[in-house]
């Protein structure tokens, strides 16, 4: 297929390739080599195959150091969009670079700017030359992605298996290979659809429940399917392999897998919504899919439990103890290792979603150790889970890869998902209680950020992402100008969050081992750890005066306040836990210093707002079904956000009224907008989400041997 920024647009369109293709190629490098920039750039692959397929590079002469116009027109006649239009063959792309290197004036390469020796474009000249007589020689063959239906693919080529507007995500396919189920929103809420490989008109088979319905798993016998449902008060359920006689299985577990007799289900604890985001504990259980007797499998955390073909093992990822990284583990089926896992990855990469091949001697698992998060692969034995080998790279074209699944003869599904953000701002009366002007973009198309603040004094805004073992803090002025990065390591830092007295930004890490409090000076300096929470601390909240910071704990750790610049027992004092037993998530301190506000997760993934009353000690619900609560000036009215968009809320009357409506929102995370400390700006991330369900054709020897 051919890596991503150089494919020619016939491969990006699935359109059959042939020699004319290695020219397009051929003509991005050398653009490559001219200007020190790809021609073809995104943000993620998704973005990269739209350029190539849709825009032009700049013209070489319109670059710093720019070269001679002829040399442009050779090099942007390698990069037609039309084979027929390109070079026919790269005889004729041979003499037109010959006649270059050795023609005089305007018509050769003539160096309109100082800065770069003539004796230095004329070698990359001629290096590019012997690149293209090695690559005719050698045979250099693009490798077309052919869709599915389209006639037999060979080995080893890709095809996306569904185009639907949105994310189509956690698929599964049946043991056969010709169908699989996914997750998908088309319906307004979260179902699950059948679709044929090779096909194009999904059936939703959850059509009948409007509440959600998710992780979808085929039983061996690809009779039936198991998934987890918000119905009836939410749990595991059995339905058959068109929808058929649902029949409720479990009140509790999530992300179901089939044992191979399909007698049980593994499923964990606690649901995720975000991989990068997980502060809960979940266990590991087996359920009798006839009976509902629950058995224990793995303590400690995991998640997205996978039962190994023969039954041996069930793979799983979770946190270690006392660690922030995520790593993938096994664990006997049986229940005998509880307590005592066996470790597959062990690092500060980010590592998830496993998947085990059919004949049981690779794991494969996403990870983001290559750059993106994309498949990986270990040798691994089945029955013991030692693992026979270092991690090998199972390259996909896509930037963000998870939820791998195999049919029996080998073929590989996995969902991807492409992200992008604009980071918006709009006026705000808080008299009116409305949104004034139109929204105007501070910094658009970056990569995905996750969570912003206002400086004190309304010119800057900090914010971080993106998502992955390697997340940075960023600033830019309100006006758009002035972004720069702030911290610089491979590391988390995430929820930054501005001193009321303007000196520092706090954020939690886990630079140093755990998920711990940390705070940095503006111009990047004065690099601090401020917390030594046992299990960690996530979540900084200024207190009015800039002297503490209330956080929440990691795990089973209660809420806590820090006491800034003492080291003493009484620096750190415990708030109780919620009455549900739960931690507060909290986002905003009062301006009188009275009350904190935040909000709690459910099991079924529904959020709550609270106030929590430092002199009284105690919880009041003020909203059922909000996040991310900001107070306001007058430390009674909150803007939060709800479904349905930005909420305003009396939280004395209980009075609401909708800021900015969902249509202009983005979905997702919760921690996405940001309220300036004089209440007249408000700023938000707009995210935009696409997610489709892609096939790796392997064949069951590929699937064996090579990735």
């Amino acid at each position: 297929m051919g890596t991503v920024g150089y494919m020619s647009p016939e491969q990006v369109r699935g359109k059959p390739a042939d020699h004319r293709s290695d020219i397009f190629s051929f003509g991005a490098l050398l653009y490559e080599m001219f200007t020190g920039t790809r021609a073809f750039r995104g943000e993620s692959a998704a973005e990269t195959m739209a350029a190539i397929a849709q825009k032009d590079p700049p013209e070489l002469s319109g670059i710093d150091s720019p070269l001679a116009p002829a040399l442009d027109r050779v090099v942007r006649h390698c990069l037609e969009k039309n084979p027929n239009e390109r070079f026919q063959s790269a005889r004729d792309l041979a003499f037109d670079l010959q006649s270059l290197t050795t023609s005089t004036g305007s018509a050769g390469i003539a160096v309109s700017s100082p800065a770069v020796s003539k004796r230095r474009l004329v070698s990359a000249v001629v290096a590019a030359v012997a690149l293209l007589i090695a690559a005719a020689l050698g045979r250099w063959t693009a490798r077309s992605s052919t869709p599915i239906g389209g006639g037999a693919v060979p080995p080893g080529h890709f095809a996306a298996l569904t185009d639907q507007p949105g994310v189509e995500r956690a698929p599964a396919v049946a043991p056969d290979g010709r169908s699989f189920v996914y997750v998908g929103g088309a319906s307004g809420n979260e179902d699950i659809f059948v679709q044929r490989v090779g096909g194009r008109n999904p059936t939703n088979l959850t059509a009948d429940s409007p509440a959600r319905d998710e992780a979808p798993a085929f039983s061996p016998d690809g009779e039936q399917i198991a998934f987890r449902s918000e119905r009836e008060g939410g749990g595991l359920f059995v339905m058959g392999a068109t929808g058929e006689s649902v029949r409720r299985v479990s009140d509790f577990g999530f992300d179901p897998s089939w044992s191979p007799d399909g007698r049980e289900l593994a499923v964990a604890t606690e649901p995720i919504r975000d991989p990068t985001t997980r502060a809960t504990v979940s266990e590991i259980w087996a359920v009798d899919v006839s009976t509902g007797k629950r058995r224990l499998v793995s303590r400690g955390d995991g998640v997205s439990p996978r039962w190994s073909p023969n039954g041996h093992r069930i793979a799983y990822w979770g946190l270690p103890v006392r660690k922030s990284q995520r790593d993938v583990f096994t664990v006997a089926a049986d229940g005998s290792q509880a307590g005592s896992p066996v470790a597959v990855t062990n690092d500060g990469e980010f590592d998830w979603s496993p998947a085990w091949s059919p004949d049981g001697r690779f794991l494969y698992f996403s990870s983001d150790r290559g750059g993106t998060m994309n498949l990986w692969r270990v040798a691994i034995d089945e029955k013991t889970g030692r693992v026979l080998g270092p991690p090998e790279p199972v390259t996909t074209p896509a930037s963000w890869v998870s939820h791998a699944t195999f049919s029996r003869n080998g073929n590989l599904l996995f969902a991807t998902l492409a992200e992008r953000s604009n980071l918006m701002k709009v006026g705000f009366d808080p008299a009116r209680e409305a949104v004034t002007g139109s929204p105007v973009a501070i910094l658009k198309g970056t990569r995905l950020m996750t969570s912003l603040d206002w400086s004190p004094d309304g010119q800057w805004l900090v914010f971080d992402g993106p998502k992955g073992s390697r997340e940075d803090l960023y600033l830019i002025r309100a006006d758009g100008s002035g972004y720069r990065q702030l911290t610089d390591a491979p590391f988390q830092h995430r929820v930054p969050r501005w001193s009321p007295d303007g000196s520092r930004i706090a954020f939690y890490s886990n630079r140093g081992g755990t998920a711990q409090i940390w705070t940095i000076h503006p111009d990047g300096s004065g690099l601090e750890q401020v917390s030594s929470i046992e299990n960690g601390a996530l979540y900084p909240v200024w207190s009015p005066d800039s002297r503490r910071l209330a956080v929440t704990g990691s795990g089973t750790n209660p809420n806590s306040i820090l006491e800034l610049g003492r080291t003493d027992a009484k620096a750190i004092v415990g708030l109780p836990l919620l009455p549900t037993g739960d931690n507060l998530n909290p986002s905003s301190w009062s301006r009188d210093g009275k009350l904190l506000a935040g909000f709690r997760d459910r099991e079924d993934r529904s959020t709550e707002v609270l106030l929590y009353s430092l002199a009284a000690g105690r919880y009041e619900s003020v909203d059922p079904s909000g996040r991310t609560p900001h107070f306001l000036l007058d430390s009674r009215r909150l803007l939060l956000q709800k479904d349905n968009g930005i909420v305003l809320l009396d939280t004395a009357t209980k009075r609401s009224k909708v800021i900015l409506p969902a249509g202009t929102l983005p979905d997702g995370w919760a921690m996405k907008f940001g309220i300036s400390k004089d209440d007249r700006q408000l700023a938000y991330i707009e995210t935009q989400r696409e997610g489709d369900v892609w096939m790796m054709l392997l064949g069951a020897e590929t699937a064996k041997k090579k990735p």
